[in-house]
Formats: structure tokens, C-alpha cells, sequence
């Protein structure tokens, strides 16, 4: 069995790699960002491919005989709206699609790859240090208000992402400031930030349907970035679906600026 990965931006499709080797696998990695001299340094067999050239990257993996695939990391979409830079494979397959949103565009990609013998796993596989199980996991306890505003951010970003518009809330005081849409969820932080003060409580979930093969909520250093610039005094993740990246510098940086960070797995909110 021969693994390989998909690498988007971010630490993510990195934190991948580590976790194979932790698992004695050395996969192939094929880039579709400019972080190729990540992986170089790391050692490991590499490529770079643009996103548009969709029967380009199906041979890189056929050729190094990889038949098990790991997809991680951002992917700018642009190129599949521009129509400019991309080959017959992507137009075919972007032609077949009724919805055009990510969910519907990454599966496309997905049941691609396993239609030529590539099965793509799930993103969790190898990334269990970074998922969070329930619980406080930084800062001070919750007081009611702020329970209560979880409770009612959780439901708004479940109904949110069951539309797939987006996957956070922020909320104050029972009144909800800002939901989640194409910005992502740091701009909607600041957003939130903007027009409530501080002391916002923030949200983020998965998608009642999320499909982990490609598509994981991830909170990190930018992520608390906003909730600091935003002085957010909350932030609660769902539990098990969640990576946090860089996760012990989040925690700790979260502890010592006073932000909650709360990992929950349904609606009840933690006595802690």
C-alpha cells in the first residue's frame, strides 16, 4: 500500500506527512501551493501541480503507484471559475455539476480519484494529536451568560453549516452578531468584534454532513489572533472534529490572554 497527499496551503498537509511517518509511512506528497521546500526539507518524495491540471496530478500519484490519498489543506478555487488553466479532465467533471459550492466540487474530486483506484481517506486518520475531546480546555469557567451563548451559537452554526454557507457564530448577550459565509471564520471573528465589543463568545462546528476526507474545521494561531484583536472571551469548538494547529502554543497563549477555549460533542455546556 502506497500513501500519498494532496497539500494545500497551511501546516496542515505538513502535520499529515509527520503523522504517516509516526505510523512508519512514507508518503508521496504532491503540492498545490508554494510550499513545496516544506516537504523537501522533511526528506519526502515530492511534486507541484496547479489545481486546474486535474489529469496531471491523477498521473503524478499513478506513477509513484500511490493507491491510498490523504487530501489537506486550503486550495485557492479561483482557477475552476476563471476558466483559464484548466484541462479537459477538470472541465468535464466541473460540466457534470449540478451545485457548484465546495462540498459538491471536493467530493467531485474525490469520487475522481477513486474511480482511477485511488481510495481517499479521511484527514483524521493521521491527525488524532491534534483533535481535542470534551472539555475546557484553556482559560477560565464559563458564568451562564456565556453558556447560554454557546448553546445558542452551536445551533446557529449547526443550521448554518447544514445549508453549507459557513461553520461559526458569534454571539453576545443572546443577540447573535455575525455568522460565518465566504470571508471564513477569523474575518467573521473581527466582524463579530466590530459590532458587539468585547467579551463576543464564538462558535464553530462541524457540518451536520461533514465529510472528513476533505473537509475538517481547523482553528489556529490567526484564529486566536482574532479573538485577541476582537477581545472575544470565548470560543468553543465541537469536540472530535476539530483540529487545533500548533495546538499546545494555542492553548498556552489562550490561557495566558484569558480566553476560554471549550471543546463540546452536543449541547450541553461543561460545569468545569
Amino acid at each position: 500500500m502506497k500513501w500519498g497527499i494532496l497539500a494545500g496551503q497551511g501546516l496542515l498537509p505538513l502535520e499529515v506527512a509527520k503523522g504517516m511517518r509516526n505510523s512508519a509511512i512514507e508518503p508521496v506528497v504532491l503540492c498545490l501551493a508554494d510550499n513545496v521546500e516544506l516537504f523537501k526539507e522533511e526528506g519526502l518524495t515530492i511534486g507541484q501541480e496547479n489545481l486546474g491540471q486535474l489529469g496531471s496530478i491523477l498521473r503524478f500519484f499513478i506513477d509513484h503507484k500511490v493507491n491510498r490519498l490523504v487530501m489537506a489543506g486550503k486550495v485557492s478555487k479561483e482557477v475552476l471559475f476563471s476558466g483559464t488553466g484548466i484541462d479537459q479532465d477538470l472541465i468535464n467533471l466541473f460540466s457534470k455539476l449540478e451545485k457548484k459550492n465546495d462540498d459538491s466540487i471536493q467530493l467531485a474530486i474525490v469520487r475522481y480519484f477513486e474511480a482511477a483506484g485511488i481510495i481517499v481517506e479521511q484527514q483524521t486518520t493521521f491527525l488524532t494529536h491534534l483533535i481535542p475531546e470534551r472539555g475546557l480546555l484553556a482559560g477560565p469557567s464559563l458564568n451562564q451568560q456565556e453558556k447560554d451563548d454557546v448553546k445558542l451559537g452551536y445551533k446557529i452554526a449547526k443550521e448554518m453549516g447544514g445549508l453549507d454557507i459557513g461553520q461559526s457564530a458569534v454571539v453576545k448577550k443572546g443577540m447573535v452578531l455575525a455568522v460565518e459565509a465566504v470571508e471564513g471564520t477569523d474575518q467573521t471573528i473581527l466582524r463579530g468584534g466590530q459590532l458587539g465589543g468585547d467579551g463576543a463568545v464564538v462558535v464553530k462546528v462541524a457540518k451536520p454532513q461533514q465529510d472528513l476526507r476533505f473537509d475538517v474545521p481547523a482553528i489556529g494561531l490567526t484564529t486566536l489572533k482574532a479573538l485577541i484583536t476582537s477581545k472575544a472571551r470565548v470560543l468553543a469548538v465541537q469536540a472530535g472534529v476539530t483540529f487545533i494547529m500548533e495546538k499546545e502554543k494555542f492553548l498556552e497563549q489562550a490561557e495566558r490572554q484569558g480566553i476560554s477555549i471549550i471543546a463540546l460533542d452536543d449541547l450541553t455546556i461543561i460545569d468545569k
